[in-house]
């Protein structure tokens, strides 16, 4: 079975809408529990479960767990403990590394970025961004923040795409 290092949003939980259809499509998921922990705290606990693993899973990042999987999967690959693949769900990239992290964002891994086109919380226009700058690929959804209607199947053929099948 393939395992997935999922990061939850901000307002969400380690098993909701995206980690659950994750594992009804068959993946095993590891989804630390990020409520109430800022943002170096989320990609410290990231960190530790990717050291903490035999070899390094794709990392499935949603919001807020987004630019905190991608801060940790930059990290882990200065460490030499990059992962594969990297999915990113509407991903929160106004917001800037914490200190003693990184100091730019950078494209560490293959990455596919999932965002839909009426975002009312992180502008799509953000995502565009990343990807003209560092590489990856922007599939853009006709859904919301939520990526819980057309969003979630576009997701599940990202992980499929960079992990392989369940």
């Amino acid at each position: 079975m393939t395992t997935l290092l999922f990061a939850h949003g901000l307002e969400s939980a380690p098993i909701g809408r995206k980690s659950q259809a994750l594992i009804e499509a068959g993946y095993e998921v590891i989804a630390p529990d990020g409520r109430g922990r800022d943002l170096a705290a989320r990609i410290a606990g990231l960190l530790e479960v990717l050291e903490g693993l035999p070899s390094p899973p794709v990392l499935v990042g949603s919001s807020f767990g987004g630019i905190a999987g991608l801060v940790a999967a930059i990290m882990a690959g200065r460490r030499g403990r990059g992962v594969p693949g990297l999915v990113l769900c509407a991903p929160a990239l106004q917001l800037p590394p914490p200190p003693h992290t990184v100091d730019a964002l950078e494209r560490p891994a293959p990455t596919i970025i999932v965002h839909g086109t009426r975002d009312e919380v992180i502008p799509i226009a953000l995502s565009r961004a990343f990807v003209r700058e560092h590489g990856g690929r922007l599939i853009e959804v006709d859904d919301d923040h939520s990526l819980g209607g057309p969003g979630l199947p576009a997701i599940l053929a990202a992980v499929r795409e960079l992990a392989g099948p369940p």
